[in-house]
């Protein structure tokens, strides 16, 4: 059976987990048993908060889960994830049962997906929202206070600025495709 591709996993599960959490906590790497014929996908923490943080393993539960059921499918290879603290103390065990318990158990599981969408909202508008908010503020107080244009003729610059951004993310956008 032909091998499948499984370089890209480790940089798969990074971006997925940096949707939630800073990717400066944790580095995976995947690496290959010949003599069982598995792959392991391993799960270094660097920072020690996370390994208290039940978000966290559910994550990386439900990211191996599905990647072992594509290798499984395509390949039939497993996959099996293995995490490990900072001091290099073996946290698998504790990824199994926190995040399959989040994961199996629905009435618990309705809450942890709330709370993912919580922090992934919360990580986006942090990055991408709140900074281009804070630079219009900083533009209108700027137009309107220090240079002394009426506040009307700010807003109507402002819509021609948005109408002229959302053109050139569009036509860029079509463009791409």
């Amino acid at each position: 059976m032909e091998r499948p591709d499984v370089e890209n996993i480790p940089g798969d599960l990074d971006r997925f987990l940096g949707n939630f959490f800073s990717s400066s906590g944790w580095r995976s790497e995947i690496k290959y048993d010949p003599a069982e014929d598995r792959l392991y996908l391993d799960v270094r923490l660097a920072n020690p908060k996370l390994s208290a943080d039940d978000r966290f393993f559910s994550l990386v539960e439900y990211f191996a889960r599905a990647q072992d059921s594509v290798l499984r499918q395509r390949a039939g290879m497993p996959l099996q994830c293995r995490v490990y603290s900072k001091d290099g103390s073996d946290l698998t065990g504790t990824l199994h049962s926190r995040g399959s318990s989040y994961l199996d158990d629905n009435a618990r599981g309705s809450g942890m997906r709330r709370r993912l969408l919580f922090l992934s909202f919360r990580r986006r508008f942090i990055a991408r929202v709140l900074p281009g908010a804070l630079l219009w503020a900083f533009v209108f107080v700027f137009l309107v206070g220090v240079v002394g244009v009426r506040l009307d003729v700010v807003l109507i610059a402002a819509v021609v600025a948005l109408a002229v951004q959302t053109l050139l993310i569009w036509s860029t956008a079509g463009r791409r495709r």
